[in-house]
């Protein structure tokens, strides 16, 4: 026993103190490694790593023998250049969203609309995708929904914006979807606010119209940053007259509410129900009982 700690005594001023901590100190003993380490060396020196594999070719032992701060640090291979793409400006993001449309075939002349969808069959069809490709980087059917309601008087304030739009892109397909009327697809398409303008490739959503101001102008830059349609007109964009005569509302339409109606009636009767089973109905109902008593009492004194 005192030569083993003899021997020790010997170890310990050769090796830095500094990379001994713990488990690792007997490690090092056991493996033999009690000559100096040079801080400038790698601890644990890379190998190249088949990411398709998703192997590594370190051992228990090389895990347990490093230090605290290169346990958490996770080891790159040398011919990995990710690190090359970590910083990306707003132009590259907007390039990764861009989206290649298919030109809607239409005869010379014809002004481009807005689609209103009147049942699900519409918007399935609407929304059916073009081929088979999948990828935002290949050519599908672009379709650009507004979701509103004629009682919101933020999507009455959009809709000749949006008919505008339509008649800028022709070649490019616009429809409107009244949000109350399907509310089904508000969770679908994650609608929580109206108005909301939406981008479609191939059926799927692409990209939602975040801009605070919904003007045509905002609506072109839109279609221009995430699309590749283009269009002569987009130097000439501006609301006519013509564009709150439809097929978008331009004055609200105050719809009558049945299902509030009946929200209330519920709740007055719930109101109602709770109130007779308390204590101050109960001293209502008595002191009308007691009245009504009094007042027998009174008349036949009275007819006496």
């Amino acid at each position: 026993m005192h030569r083993v700690f003899f021997l020790l005594l010997i170890l310990i001023p050769n090796l830095e103190a500094s990379e001994f901590k713990g488990l690792q100190f007997l490690v090092n003993i056991l493996m033999g490694n009690i000559n100096p380490r040079n801080s400038n060396e790698e601890t644990v020196q890379h190998q190249n790593i088949d990411l398709g594999r998703r192997q590594t070719n370190f051992s228990f032992i090389d895990y347990i023998s490093l230090d605290q701060r290169e346990k958490n640090m996770c080891p790159v291979p040398e011919n990995y250049q990710g690190h090359q793409n970590v910083e990306l400006n707003d132009e590259h993001k907007a390039k990764n969203g861009h989206v290649k449309c298919i030109n809607k075939s239409i005869e010379s002349g014809t002004v481009g609309t807005v689609q209103i969808m009147q049942s699900m069959k519409e918007i399935a069809t609407l929304l059916s995708p073009h081929g088979n490709n999948t990828k935002r980087n290949q050519i599908g059917k672009c379709v650009v929904i507004l979701f509103y309601t004629r009682s919101c008087p933020g999507s009455v304030m959009v809709g000749p914006h949006y008919v505008a739009l339509a008649k800028i892109f022709p070649h490019m397909t616009f429809a409107a979807i009244d949000a109350f009327k399907f509310s089904s697809l508000n969770t679908e398409f994650g609608i929580i606010g109206l108005p909301t303008v939406m981008l479609f490739h191939q059926g799927r959503p692409v990209m939602r119209f975040n801009d605070t101001q919904s003007t045509v102008n905002n609506f072109i830059s839109f279609i221009l940053k995430y699309t590749d349609m283009r269009s002569p007109l987009v130097h000439n964009a501006y609301v006519t007259s013509e564009d709150f005569n439809g097929p978008l509302p331009s004055k609200v339409e105050y719809d009558t509410d049945y299902y509030l109606y009946l929200a209330w009636i519920f709740i007055i009767l719930c109101a109602t129900y709770h109130f007779t089973k308390s204590h101050l109905y109960s001293q209502i109902i008595e002191m009308i009982k007691r009245n009504w008593r009094e007042s027998e009492a009174q008349t036949e004194q009275d007819l006496r």
